[in-house]
């Protein structure tokens, strides 16, 4: 809710702070759902179409939390246009004993969600639902990292998540020629055959982005004054507790105590990025020229180094979250196939490195950059 009390422009507290527990259903199943939904909804429920690169996303809803994030969070779609896919967001508390729960049917391209307001389970599926549509229809490719362009060229940080993947792309906007591209979600399309290049566009109109990153990105701060947010709170004594019990530097639980942007990974913000550097630091469309990979392993001494075609497909293709792209929702051998052929084609035209993140942040980052300029 919005408490009163609250210094910020708009805070709201979900029950559910995380993605939850989902199915893929039959068409019979999805028309049985969608007439639930439906009948909860009845005349009073709120919706709108975004425009997820090109693709109809219609939005069905009774949660207004839901709504407003999701208007500020795409581009808009005109209202005559015939949807691509559908997603319901219906809290129903006679549902699952109102507990939450997301199904999905790959036929109709339709999502139905209960019982949770977090947004990030419409978002990411939002952009799961694009992604089945685009890569089957349309040759057109989703990539789960953020990308800035630095000289004209697009560098792409693909990462599982705490690995600093948002930290070192919002600070190689400090270099000379840096323009933020995108900071969770890339399309990707090929152009002009074997001698064109990887096309990456945008998808988001704003940044879901965590506030957390105004620790190594303290300019941000000022502008999550005027930003909606999710779920920044305070930690509490339990909370605290147990950051001690797992050996947490007593700084780092003081600086999170002191300040509730910092103190929770699932605390939000909908951020516009125009309002970052303006026009001239932002930029819609680049050519995607190199990927990094990131990962933290302790037991791996080497720090970074650039990596095959098919070594690389393999590695994204092996991880626990496939392809380190944990908004997918259709999973299937054929989809995997689809995804592997689409990573080849990306690495001839972007090479691809592999960075660990066990060292400090500034020495990480001097290693990304040494791969930017090309010494590695």
């Amino acid at each position: 809710m919005n408490e009163q009390s609250s210094p910020y422009v708009y805070n709201k507290i979900t029950r559910v702070r995380g993605r939850v527990a989902s199915s893929i259903i039959s068409k019979k199943e999805r028309d049985r759902l969608v007439a639930r939904a439906e009948e909860v909804l009845g005349n009073e429920w709120y919706g709108w179409k975004a425009s997820i690169d090109g693709f109809c996303l219609q939005l069905f809803t009774n949660s207004q939390h839901l709504y407003e994030f999701w208007l500020e969070n795409w581009f808009s779609m005109p209202r005559e246009t015939r949807s691509h896919g559908r997603l319901y967001a219906v809290l129903d508390q006679e549902f699952n004993k109102g507990e939450p729960y997301a199904y999905y049917n790959p036929e109709t391209k339709t999502a139905i969600i209960f019982n949770t307001e977090y947004y990030g389970q419409c978002k990411s599926w939002a952009l799961g639902i694009t992604c089945d549509i685009a890569e089957d229809q349309h040759d057109i490719h989703s990539i789960h990292g953020s990308c800035v362009e630095v000289n004209g060229d697009g560098i792409i940080l693909i990462a599982p998540t705490g690995t600093g993947k948002s930290t070192h792309s919002y600070a190689l906007l400090k270099m000379e020629g840096a323009r933020l591209h995108s900071d969770d979600w890339i399309y990707v399309r090929f152009i002009g055959g074997e001698k064109g290049r990887a096309s990456a566009d945008i998808s988001e109109r704003k940044f879901y982005i965590r506030t957390n990153i105004v620790r190594v990105f303290p300019e941000i701060r000022q502008l999550l004054d005027k930003c909606r947010l999710e779920n920044v709170e305070p930690l509490t004594a339990e909370e605290t507790e147990k950051l001690r019990s797992e050996n947490v530097e007593e700084s780092k639980i003081r600086e999170m105590m002191s300040d509730p942007l910092i103190a929770h990974e699932y605390s939000r913000a909908m951020l516009d990025p125009l309002w970052i550097g303006g026009l001239e630091k932002f930029v819609d469309t680049t050519r995607a020229k190199k990927v990094i990979l990131l990962k933290r392993d302790r037991n791996d001494p080497e720090i970074a180094r650039r990596v095959g075609i098919e070594e690389a497909v393999d590695y994204l293709a092996t991880q626990p979250e496939q392809f380190l792209n944990p908004y997918l929702i259709v999973k299937t051998p054929e989809k995997v196939e689809i995804r592997k052929n689409f990573f080849r084609r990306l690495f001839k035209f972007a090479p691809c490195h592999l960075v660990n993140t066990i060292e400090s942040v500034e020495k990480v980052q001097e290693t990304i950059r040494d791969i930017v300029k090309g010494k590695i």
